[in-house]
C-alpha cells in the first residue's frame, strides 16, 4: 500500500511537470537551454526578434550591423548587390522602427543611426528625419553628421530623398550656428548635403535667408548670417531661382555683405538674362531701390563693383553700360578700376580704344584706393597683356622708356608693363623688348624674358607649336621657371584665336600642366578664344576642378577656372 502511494505521487509529479503546473528549476533550465540552442545565431531574423527585448537590443543592433558590414565587404561596397538587398529587406524596417521608437542610450542610438545612414535605404527615411528633427546643437551632432552624409550620398546617386527628410534637413540648417564652438564638426557636411540635395523648395527659403541684414559689430550673429547666406547664394545660383535676381544685386551693393560678393557674382552668372538688366539698372540709376543702395557706397565706388560683375557676365549690354560710365567719370581711381575690367569682354576694337583712353587720362601718380592704393597706370599696364593684342607691345615699350616720376612711381609702372610686354611680344618685337628689359628690368624680368624669348624663337607664329611646347616639363616649382609655359599658352591664343582645333588641344593641356601659373595661363587663353562662350570647355573646366577637389589637389588656378567656366556659359546664353 505504501509503495503504491509513492508510485502514484511520482506519476502525479511527472504529470504536473508536463502540464507546466509545477516549477522544476532544473528541468526548466534544461528546456530553455534547448530552445536557445535551436535558434540560428547566423540568421539575421534571430537578432531582429531580439530588438524587441530591451536587454538584448544593444547586442542585436551590433550583430545586425556586423551582418550589413560583412555583406557590403563581400559585395565590394555595392549596395545594389542581391545579397545586400536581401539583407536590407530583413533589417531596414525593424531597425528603423527601433530608432524611431526611442528610449535608447546614447551609445546605442549613435551606433544605430550610423548603420541606418550607411544603408542609403529609403525605408530608413523615418529614422533619418527623426535624427534631423531631434538636432540639438552641442548634444547630438554625431547623429546629424551621419545623416547628412547619407543624404548627400543618396542625392548624388540620383535617388529620391523623402520629403520629410528634405524639410528636416532645412530645419537643421536653420538651427545651425556657425559661431558655436562645435560648428566645425558639422558645417562642411551640412553644407555638402544641402547642396547635393538642392531641392527646389529651398529656393524661396534661401531667398528669405538672403534678405536678412548683417551687423558686423555683432560678430557671432554675423558669422551665423554669413554661413546661412553663403549657402543660400549657392542654392539660388544652382537652382536658378530667378525670383532672387534683385536680391542678388542688392547683396553686391551692401558693404556689410562684402564677404559674400564672390558668391553673389557666381549666382548672378548662372542667371545672366535675368540678372544683367538689374545690374545695369543699378549702374545707371534707373531702379530706385538699387540706386539708393549704390549711392550709399562709400567713395562713389558702386560702379567699380557693378562693372566687375558685368565684366564677368561678359555680355554686350553690360559692356556698353560700363564704357559709358568710364567715359564720364572724373575720379582717377574709379576710372582705373573700371578700365581694368574691359579685357573680360569679348575682343572688340572699341574696348581697346576705351582702355587706352582711360590710361591716357591717368596721371603718373594716380592710385586706386579700392585696390589698396595700387598705382593706377601700373594696374592697367599689367592688365594690358590680357587683351592678347601684340600691337600693344610697342606701346608698352614706349611707356616703359618714357616713364616719369620718382623711382617708386616709375617702378610701379615699368615692372608690370615689362611683364605684359614679355607676354605679348611677337617674333618681330623680341629684340626691342629685350633691350628695355635689360635696361629697366630686375633679375626677375630678365629671367622671364629669357624663357619667353626662347619659346618665340622656336615657334614664331605657329599656334600648334606653342601648344606642343606646353608638353615640356617645367624645370622648377619656384620663381619664373613657368614663364616658358605661360608664354606658350599666351601665344597659342594670339595665333590660334580662330582655330577650333588649337582650342581643343589647348583644353587637353589643363590636366597635363600642374603648375599653378601655367595652368591659369591656359585657362585665360581658352577664355579669350571663346568670345561667344563654349559650354563644352566650361564643362571640362568644371569637371577638372571637381576631380581635383575630390583628389585633394589644391591647384590655385582651379578657383579661377570655375569662375571662367561660369563666364563662358554666361557669354553663350541667349
Amino acid at each position: 500500500m505504501k509503495t503504491a502511494r509513492k508510485l502514484g505521487s511520482t506519476l502525479r509529479l511527472i504529470g504536473n511537470l508536463v502540464l507546466g503546473s509545477v516549477a522544476a528549476p532544473g528541468l526548466v533550465a534544461f528546456a530553455g537551454a534547448s530552445l536557445v540552442a535551436c535558434a540560428d545565431e547566423n540568421d539575421p531574423q534571430t537578432w531582429v526578434k531580439r530588438l524587441d527585448d530591451p536587454a538584448q537590443r544593444p547586442n542585436a543592433i551590433k550583430r545586425l550591423t556586423q551582418f550589413f558590414e560583412d555583406a557590403m565587404t563581400k559585395a565590394n561596397k555595392n549596395r545594389d548587390d542581391a545579397n545586400v538587398k536581401a539583407l536590407l529587406d530583413k533589417i531596414a524596417d525593424p531597425l528603423t522602427k527601433t530608432y524611431v521608437a526611442g528610449g535608447l542610450d546614447d551609445k546605442t542610438r549613435k551606433e544605430l543611426i550610423k548603420i541606418l545612414s550607411e544603408t542609403h535605404d529609403p525605408r530608413t527615411s523615418p529614422a533619418i528625419a527623426k535624427a534631423l528633427n531631434d538636432y540639438d546643437p552641442g548634444k547630438n551632432e554625431e547623429d546629424v553628421k551621419a545623416v547628412t552624409l547619407s543624404v548627400k550620398a543618396t542625392a548624388l546617386d540620383g535617388k529620391k530623398v523623402d520629403p520629410t527628410v528634405v524639410e528636416a534637413l532645412w530645419n537643421v540648417f536653420g538651427k545651425f550656428r556657425a559661431s558655436a564652438p562645435t560648428a566645425a564638426f558639422l558645417a562642411r557636411d551640412l553644407q555638402d548635403a544641402i547642396m547635393a540635395l538642392k531641392d527646389p523648395s529651398y529656393g524661396a527659403k534661401a531667398l528669405e535667408k538672403l534678405g536678412a541684414p548683417i551687423d558686423p559689430k555683432k560678430s557671432a550673429e554675423a558669422a551665423d548670417q554669413e554661413f546661412w547666406q553663403l549657402i543660400s547664394l549657392q542654392l539660388i545660383g544652382h537652382l536658378k531661382h530667378t525670383a532672387a535676381a534683385k536680391q542678388l544685386v542688392m547683396t553686391l551693393l551692401t558693404p556689410a555683405k562684402a564677404r559674400l560678393q564672390a558668391a553673389a557674382n557666381a549666382a548672378i552668372m548662372r542667371m545672366p538674362k535675368e540678372c544683367e538688366p538689374l545690374v545695369v539698372a543699378a549702374l545707371t540709376g534707373t531702379d530706385p531701390d538699387l540706386k539708393k543702395l549704390a549711392d550709399a557706397i562709400p567713395d562713389k565706388a558702386a560702379p567699380a563693383y557693378l562693372c566687375d560683375t558685368l565684366a564677368w557676365l561678359s555680355r554686350p549690354a553690360g559692356r556698353d553700360a560700363c564704357m559709358n560710365i568710364l567715359a564720364s567719370t572724373d575720379n582717377e581711381g574709379i576710372r582705373a578700376a573700371l578700365a581694368q575690367n574691359l579685357y573680360r569682354f569679348p575682343a572688340d576694337p572699341k574696348t581697346l580704344v576705351a582702355f587706352r583712353a582711360a590710361y591716357d587720362k591717368l596721371s603718373p601718380s594716380a592710385s586706386v584706393a579700392l585696390l589698396g592704393g595700387i598705382n593706377a597706370r601700373g594696374l592697367l599696364a599689367r592688365v594690358a597683356g590680357n587683351f592678347y593684342d601684340v600691337t600693344l607691345t610697342d606701346w608698352l615699350v614706349k611707356e616703359i622708356a618714357s616713364a616719369k616720376g620718382d623711382k617708386d612711381t616709375m617702378d610701379a609702372l615699368q615692372i608690370p608693363a615689362l611683364e605684359s610686354a614679355i607676354k605679348l611680344m611677337g617674333p618681330s618685337q623680341v629684340k626691342a623688348v629685350g633691350e628695355v628689359v635689360n635696361k629697366e628690368g630686375t633679375d626677375r624680368e630678365k629671367n622671364m624674358y629669357k624663357l619667353a624669348a626662347a619659346v618665340v624663337d622656336k615657334c614664331k607664329e605657329d599656334a600648334n607649336c606653342y601648344v606642343k611646347a606646353l608638353d615640356e616639363p617645367i624645370q622648377s616649382n619656384s620663381g619664373t621657371a613657368n614663364m616658358g609655359a605661360i608664354k606658350a599658352a599666351w601665344m597659342a591664343a594670339v595665333y590660334g584665336k580662330d582655330n577650333a582645333a588649337v582650342r581643343a588641344e589647348l583644353l587637353k593641356r589643363i590636366t597635363k600642366v600642374s603648375d599653378d601659373g601655367a595652368r591659369l595661363a591656359i585657362v585665360e587663353s581658352l577664355y579669350r578664344m571663346a568670345p561667344n562662350g563654349d559650354d563644352a570647355v566650361a564643362d571640362e573646366m568644371e569637371r577638372i576642378a571637381k576631380a581635383d577637389e575630390g583628389a585633394g589637389n589644391k591647384n590655385k588656378a582651379n578657383a579661377n577656372m570655375t569662375t571662367v567656366a561660369l563666364s563662358l556659359r554666361s557669354r553663350g546664353t541667349k
